[in-house]
């Protein structure tokens, strides 16, 4: 699947909420967080997204049967913000990261697990991962 990049305000308020997109135990879904890009450059303003970027569009281009989309932080300014909602309500701490969201069947189940940095670069860590 080539990677979906998805606006911020296509999803929820925060990753709690994914459950409406989830609706069956089991079900999964991944979102890749990187950065927007440097307007000098045209390329992400972060290096280590940078590195992992053609990583992990190679990895789920040969992968269609697993659902995932991109979505940016932001500029730099905003990432760095303490009260950024990324931080604050979806749980990131870096960037590039991996989330890998399953429901549960319980409630308002959502599990969240993170493969983040310079893990996101490396296919055998993506492989484990996404098993």
């Amino acid at each position: 699947m080539v990677l979906q990049k998805v606006s911020a305000s296509a999803l929820p308020a925060s990753w709690q909420r994914l459950k409406d997109r989830l609706p069956r135990a089991g079900d999964v879904a991944y979102i890749f967080f990187i950065v927007d890009n440097d307007a000098a450059t045209g390329k992400p303003w972060c290096p280590d997204v940078r590195e992992a970027l053609p990583v992990v569009e190679k990895y789920f281009a040969q992968r269609s049967h697993l659902d995932v989309s991109v979505v940016s932080v932001g500029s730099r300014a905003a990432w760095k913000d303490p009260k950024n909602v990324w931080r604050t309500r979806w749980g990131l701490k870096a960037v590039p990261t991996l989330v890998k969201y399953t429901a549960t069947g319980e409630g308002d189940g959502v599990t969240q697990s993170q493969l983040v940095e310079e893990d996101t670069k490396h296919v055998e860590k993506l492989l484990a991962f996404t098993q």
